[in-house]
């Protein structure tokens, strides 16, 4: 079947996820381009598309009416999930926003969240606070994956009421990492407290599940991290100011540790 809409690697990411036969409510749709490709493909039943935005909900609006498509994708203006009626979705789609904004959206809807049973995220910042949160409100990690689009690497994660690792179970690679980075924490004299915390920190930031699949893109996004890190310690050296010496220290800590991921094979 040909498409009427082009999206891109991120948002295909994020397709894929989507259960078939879903009842999707895709928040923050923009041009409502991935209701309307999983349509298309007989992915989705219906969908509400919804956006907090004139300018974004306007070009929604007039996707969906371009294609005949008003009956089964509801475009609606308004903030996260208010638009949207108890047991209307049983899917949510948020991609493109930061991960602290996401958890405000579901947050603000609980009666909406007890229909929903699958949650497809792609967030941008706040990635480990996104994780722990959902996990701690009993939500379970089906998969997480990166994707490259236009030279960056983002993380599209799917969380099931039902399906998938819990946080107890996802928490058992914390130690996993411990025991893989030993020899780092060793050779560098990390504090053990100091230790475990930044292995804590460094799971939950690049995702349990993606540190385990060891691809290139995942290569590609410590090196951003290791240089966004470098970048910060050089600013911080320029600092006269005496107590900047412990965060120096703290930072160079994270970096050897992150540099003993990039090495783990």
């Amino acid at each position: 079947m040909s498409l009427s809409v082009t999206i891109g690697p991120r948002l295909q990411m994020v397709a894929s996820f989507v259960p078939n036969g879903a009842n999707l409510g895709d928040i923050g749709t923009d041009h409502a381009y991935l209701p309307i490709a999983l349509f298309e493909t007989q992915r989705i039943s219906k969908a509400v598309a919804i956006d907090v935005h004139e300018g974004p909900y306007q070009s929604a609006l007039a996707a969906v009416k371009a294609r005949h498509l008003e009956t089964v994708i509801d475009v609606r203006f308004g903030d996260g999930l208010m638009p949207l009626k108890k047991e209307e979705v049983n899917v949510l789609t948020l991609a493109g926003m930061g991960g602290r904004t996401m958890l405000d959206i579901l947050s603000a809807r609980p009666d909406v969240l007890e229909s929903v049973h699958d949650l497809i995220l792609q967030p941008q910042g706040s990635e480990s606070a996104l994780r722990l949160a959902l996990l701690k409100d009993g939500w379970r990690l089906k998969t997480e994956r990166l994707v490259e689009e236009d030279g960056r690497i983002y993380v599209v994660m799917a969380y099931s009421k039902d399906d998938g690792w819990n946080s107890a179970e996802l928490q058992t690679f914390e130690h996993k990492w411990s025991e893989r980075l030993h020899t780092v924490f060793e050779n560098e004299g990390i504090l053990a407290p100091e230790f475990q915390r930044l292995v804590q920190k460094l799971v939950w930031h690049f995702g349990p599940l993606v540190l385990e699949e060891r691809t290139d893109h995942l290569t590609q996004y410590m090196s951003e991290y290791w240089s966004m890190l470098t970048k910060r310690m050089e600013q911080m050296k320029k600092s006269n100011n005496t107590e900047i010496m412990v965060k120096i220290r703290e930072v160079s800590e994270e970096l050897a540790l992150v540099e003993g991921l990039r090495r783990w094979q």
